[in-house]
């Protein structure tokens, strides 16, 4: 068998690291909160713009922030119950 280079070594090596831990997080902390941000910002307005033709513009910005702010209370409470089970790693 032929001897594998340094780049290829370290490939297999972060392929198996990968299979190996199952519990590892499939996005960075970073990421997720980037996506949650576009989310939450996408929600608030489709809510409020859904809302406002139906009651006041007031009540549609309100619902829409309301909506939002629901999105990261949800994620909050979902990161702290994550890592009061699993401690916090890093």
């Amino acid at each position: 068998m032929a001897k594998l280079s340094r780049r290829q070594r370290k490939k297999e090596q972060r392929k198996q690291d990968q299979e190996t831990d199952p519990t590892s997080p499939w996005i960075g902390m970073q990421t997720g909160l980037i996506v949650i941000t576009i989310l939450s910002i996408g929600m608030a307005v489709f809510v409020a713009w859904t809302v406002i033709p139906a009651t006041s513009t007031r009540e549609g910005i309100l619902w829409g922030l309301g909506f939002g702010a629901g999105i990261w209370f949800v994620f909050v409470l979902a990161l702290a119950f994550n890592r009061f089970v699993r401690g916090k790693r890093g």
